[in-house]
């Protein structure tokens, strides 16, 4: 092996921005998240933080590489998937090499949308392994960092909220009724620090001014209810992941859910898992809600310990300064950064500056 890959796993890895063409427009608060002078909406409104993940934008727009993290190894960029490759244990962890492979088994996005995103859904596990030849589905959760101030009423749109029978959800999408589908759909307020889970095939949609972490499964698939988004129009084989429109709406969850349902599945409720001093692990969503990744916040105020257990996580610097130290020195930490931990680490320390603290999103893969 390698030495300096086999020493990049006992070390943590400082990621590379990795902005991502999509057909909608955003991006401004993700500019300013990392101190941008100049932040702007554009048409690369994600960030795809560790990805392993190939992008698959539609027809030209389709570039190999895009989505694939890149960190830099000896003054050179690699590809984070190449390094995972090559040291697959020492990176994510011997159980979960075993489970999974090679693939991290988690795809974590920065996602800021200036305009509503088109009405869509996702496939399951078994939907995908059946029909599109791949062990991961969709299921995704949104973590709301913040929306914009001159956005009244910022929320997000998630699962039908009355009956609708197949055959007219197809009749509504051939027709392009956008109107009624939207309101056969849940409209939820949302706010900063509120969670929202998506689970595989309940249609959903994300609303304007809201600036979120996504945690989802590893794939880049889509079933797009909506054929036009800010002046983009999509093909139909790009609408239904190419496969044949029947089978493709077959992945919808038409299950009615009421409010109370929404509250008590949808929206999930923070639970602290452990005090450190001042400091804090808060859980935001857990495995219990779904096999398929976690997310804890870290607030450390003075200092916190950690290990990682033989898994990696993936760290999302939200707020402060500090540092993270390790049995090979420290690193730096500040609002904006992106960190992959390798499972290689173990014990480690977070310590905020004096007298201030700092705030992480730690990112967890699919459960054993």
């Amino acid at each position: 092996m390698n030495p300096l890959i086999a020493s990049m796993s006992r070390s943590p890895i400082i990621l590379q921005p990795n902005r991502v063409w999509r057909f909608y427009t955003g991006g401004l608060m993700i500019d300013r998240f990392k101190g941008e002078v100049s932040a702007k909406d554009t048409h690369y409104p994600e960030e795809w933080v560790g990805s392993l993940v190939q992008a698959v934008n539609p027809g030209q727009r389709y570039k190999v590489g895009e989505g694939l993290q890149l960190v830099t190894m000896d003054h050179q960029s690699v590809q984070l998937k190449k390094v995972i490759e090559e040291n697959p244990e020492g990176m994510l962890g011997s159980a979960h090499v075993k489970t999974y492979g090679s693939d991290a088994a988690l795809l974590v996005k920065l996602l800021d949308a200036s305009i509503r995103l088109v009405l869509h859904a996702h496939p399951s596990k078994a939907f995908a392994k059946q029909h599109l030849n791949y062990c991961f589905g969709k299921t995704e959760a949104w973590f709301i960092l913040e929306t914009r101030p001159d956005v009244e009423e910022p929320c997000v749109y998630d699962s039908f909220k009355e009956e609708v029978s197949p055959r007219r959800w197809r009749e509504l999408v051939e027709k392009q009724d956008v109107k009624e589908m939207m309101r056969l759909v849940h409209r939820i307020p949302v706010k900063t620090g509120d969670v929202v889970y998506v689970k595989a095939g309940l249609p959903h949609a994300i609303g304007e001014g809201v600036f979120m972490v996504e945690l989802q499964e590893p794939t880049d698939f889509a079933l797009i209810y909506e054929r036009a988004c800010a002046g983009f129009a999509f093909e139909p084989k790009d609408c239904f992941m190419g496969l044949d429109i029947d089978l493709a709406l077959s992945c919808t969850i038409h299950r009615v859910y009421s409010w109370e349902d929404v509250q008590r599945e949808l929206i999930i409720k923070p639970k602290e898992l452990r005090r450190e001093g001042e400091s804090t692990e808060v859980e935001l969503l857990g495995y219990e809600t779904t096999e398929c990744f976690a997310g804890h916040r870290l607030t450390v105020v003075g200092s916190l310990s950690d290990e990682t257990r033989d898994r990696f996580c993936i760290l999302i610097v939200l707020d402060g300064s500090g540092k993270l130290v390790h049995e090979n020195g420290e690193l730096r930490l500040r609002r904006g950064h992106e960190i992959f931990l390798p499972a290689g680490i173990g014990q480690h320390q977070f310590q905020s500056d004096p007298g201030k603290k700092v705030t992480m999103m730690k990112c967890l893969p699919a459960a054993l």
